[in-house]
């Protein structure tokens, strides 16, 4: 993990936040971990629905959840910058100014939670005459809308509340109620699926259910470790709000850019293709969509170290820190994407058994290939945050979803997109970005060149898949896999040779040595 060792231990001006390497690593892994076994949970709902209705009635699971992504437009403005703020405050023993920054945006937020919970009703209500819905499908999606309406509407009330676990690094509490949420919402799902029916509004239905339970003992346990996380009437402050509008407005942009980023295509496709082509890019876009999400997870914890390095204005940590982290993203992410590309037909054919979506294969290859171009800057947006530089990152990330939502529309428009061709325009937008701006970014931002970040980032965290790629091509080409067994055997054995490469010629020195100390301390126990 970065270069924490320390940190935290040295000035008592942050004494507040107490940061450790053994905590990063515990945290990123119980995140990671939570992440998983959501991911599980998700694809096992899909593939137990796609083989039991029709291709019509799933792809309104897609349509609804794609319109909802835009529910944290109406929030962003103000919560963007409220953990950024409350870990700072934190950190320097201002405690008052944590309950003054609650009470400054929560009003904000409970008046814009009214006009949402308004507005999305009525989109609800009249979701069939805007979007292209399957008749007998027009009342279980109004339904379902409603219900992620509601629920998104109280889960962002929720926000400055909830932001205890950040300030005071209690991911791995956070995590584990997640899991305790994601077991109880596949019980909630089994129950529903097995014993009522198979129907897709139930995978709605059991995540608002479960998503409520656990917001409510998350904002209590979140208000117990940090009691300053409180609402006070006459502590509102006009400036405090200014300020956490402003630095959220970057980050909306952000959000908002995020929706066209794997979101909008959904749309179009509902619009100008067939419910098939809905499912095959919803079914390949949910694999990237999960592995990116799990690389996210497991940086968060990584948050409150960059800010508080920037407050303690530790420019070379940082750098190491972001460097590192990039590194370690391209171990994670490439280790799964690579042989998800190698095998996607197989994987396919394996998990869903209709060649109806054959097409989710190359969207998945697609997909996958943007990986590393963006998982090696993959502490870039934290690091703008933390440093407060959020326009150079935001703007331009909106900028180039935007670039990428007119070429899919230009192609939806003028010719028959379909889910490939949306997958291809995002994925050839993405890449250009990376290499043309953001990866220079990152090196402006870091103060480093990019021979450092070749030597350190990109040439350390793609050689393990290289050589796990030429293993897992050998054994594609020597016998294709035709069942789970096959597949996950082929995939561990390239997966072995890709460790050894990993820990036998891409770790530091550094690396090394805490490796031998974590060996040492477990032959010690033993």
């Amino acid at each position: 993990m970065p270069d924490l060792s320390g940190f935290g231990s040295g000035n008592s001006r942050h004494k507040n936040v107490i940061v450790s390497k053994r905590l990063v690593i515990v945290n990123s892994a119980s995140s990671i971990l939570a992440r998983i076994f959501n991911v599980t949970v998700l694809l096992w709902a899909y593939q137990y629905l796609l083989k039991r209705i029709p291709a019509e009635e799933f792809a309104v699971l897609p349509i609804v959840t794609s319109i909802m992504v835009v529910a944290p437009l109406f929030f962003s403005f103000f919560s963007g910058g409220i953990g950024r703020y409350m870990v700072e405050a934190y950190a320097k023993g201002e405690f008052e100014q944590v309950t003054r920054i609650v009470s400054s945006i929560f009003p904000l937020m409970a008046a814009t939670a009214a006009l949402f919970l308004a507005v999305g009703l009525l989109f609800a209500a009249n979701i069939d005459k805007i979007l292209n819905i399957a008749p007998e499908m027009t009342s279980d999606a109004r339904i379902m809308m409603a219900l992620l309406v509601i629920n998104f509407a109280l889960k962002m009330l929720a926000v400055p509340f909830r932001a205890g676990y950040v300030v005071r690094q209690r991911f791995v509490e956070l995590n584990l109620l997640g899991v305790v949420r994601d077991f109880f919402r596949i019980i909630l799902l089994v129950v529903l699926l097995v014993g009522v029916g198979p129907q897709v509004i139930w995978v709605v239905v059991a995540t608002v259910v479960s998503e409520t339970l656990h917001m409510i003992v998350a904002v209590s346990r979140s208000m117990a470790i940090v009691p300053q996380i409180r609402y006070r009437l006459g502590m509102f402050d006009g400036r405090q709000a200014r300020d956490l509008i402003s630095f959220g407005m970057w980050t909306a942009l952000g959000k908002l850019g995020n929706i066209f980023y794997t979101n909008a295509a959904t749309i179009l496709l509902n619009l100008y293709g067939t419910a098939v082509d809905v499912t095959s890019y919803h079914i390949g876009a949910t694999f990237f969509r999960q592995l990116d999400g799990t690389v996210n997870t497991g940086t968060a914890p990584l948050t409150p170290v960059l800010t508080a390095m920037h407050a303690l204005d530790d420019r070379a940590r940082m750098a190491r820190t972001v460097f590192r982290g990039g590194r370690y993203a391209l171990w994670v992410t490439l280790a799964i994407a690579v042989p998800l590309t190698i095998y996607a037909d197989d994987f396919v054919g394996i998990y869903l058994g209709n060649a109806e979506y054959s097409a989710t294969a190359v969207i998945i290859m697609l997909f996958m290939a943007t990986f590393p171009f963006t998982k090696a800057v993959t502490l870039l947006s934290t690091t703008a945050m933390a440093t407060a530089q959020v326009r150079p990152f935001f703007l331009p990330a909106f900028l180039s979803k935007m670039v990428m939502f007119l070429i899919i529309l230009n192609l939806a428009w003028y010719g028959d997109l379909g889910a490939v061709g949306a997958a291809a325009s995002l994925a050839v937008v993405v890449v250009a970005m990376q290499v043309g701006y953001y990866w220079p970014l990152c090196l402006k931002m870091t103060n480093r060149r990019f021979r450092h970040f070749f030597n350190e980032v990109l040439f350390p965290g793609c050689l393990p898949s290289a050589f796990g790629a030429v293993i897992w091509g050998l054994l594609k080409f020597y016998d294709r896999p035709d069942s789970w067994a096959v597949l996950l055997i082929y995939s561990f054995t390239g997966g072995f040779v890709y460790l050894i490469v990993m820990f036998g010629f891409c770790l530091t020195p550094h690396e090394r040595q805490d490796l031998k100390r974590v060996f040492a301390r477990f032959g010690a126990t033993g």
